[in-house]
């Protein structure tokens, strides 16, 4: 009868740890759709758009392989859509970290914990530790990113802030908190081209997590997608939001 219990005991244990290490995952998927790749490239899209979706505002999701010196093939996802705003308008709003939690869902906060180089300082690159915290059910999901501001080609880029450089940070006096467990790393990239007479802008999303728990790759897949969809969303809602303070 003890080992009855016991091996029951167990088994609940086990089974705990697996619900909590899919709510990890989860949630670490969910903040693929939060972070814009940094891995060296300046790379640019050149899909077959259909510019009848493009027109009507749906946005289009497109993955692609890529070749990664020393660390073989990588996937991702690219969303793709077009904002009812001219380009610099649209580049404001994405330089303002700070705002994305009111519209992004699932996303507590996103705050510019240190400034390097301030967007269109020197040759007009800027760079910044952001700090973020995304909750999902019952877990709330931390991470700081240092994000690249390209004025003139109208591009950022990001990379995870690693334990070790969480480290490094704080002995210089720059106050950075540890990543939640389960992340390994976070790469992204955006950037944005005027569309016909320029009242129009095109947005390009590319979202790289990698995490420490094994997925299935159909199941990355599809969570990248939605929450990529979420994300974008969040973005154009912020555009409206922007040009309705403006005219009132």
């Amino acid at each position: 009868m003890k080992a009855f219990l016991f091996t029951n005991r167990m088994k609940g244990r086990i089974r705990n740890m697996l619900r909590a290490s899919r709510l990890i995952a989860l949630a670490v998927l969910s903040l693929m759709a939060l972070t814009n790749s940094g891995n060296g490239e300046a790379a640019k899209f050149n899909y077959k758009l259909d510019e009848k979706k493009l027109l009507s505002g749906e946005i289009q999701v497109f993955e692609e392989e890529y070749k990664v010196e020393g660390k073989g093939i990588k996937k991702r996802v690219v969303g793709v859509m077009i904002l009812k705003a001219p380009l610099d308008k649209v580049w404001q709003v994405l330089e303002d970290w700070d705002a994305m939690g009111k519209f992004v869902p699932g996303l507590e906060y996103n705050k510019t914990i240190y400034v390097f180089e301030p967007p269109g300082s020197k040759d007009k690159i800027g760079n910044s530790l952001i700090e973020g915290q995304l909750k999902v059910l019952y877990l709330s999901i931390n991470y700081t990113l240092n994000v690249k501001f390209d004025n003139v080609n109208y591009r950022q880029e990001w990379n995870f802030v690693t334990d070790e450089q969480v480290e490094i940070y704080n002995k210089k006096n720059i106050h950075v908190k540890k990543a939640t467990r389960g992340l390994k790393s976070i790469e992204g990239f955006e950037y944005v081209e005027p569309y016909g007479d320029g009242s129009s802008t095109i947005y390009y999303y590319a979202p790289i997590v990698e995490t420490s728990i094994p997925l299935p790759e159909f199941l990355e897949q599809a969570l990248s997608r939605s929450t990529l969809r979420g994300y974008m969303e969040g973005i154009r809602q912020m555009v409206n939001s922007y040009g309705n303070e403006k005219s009132q």
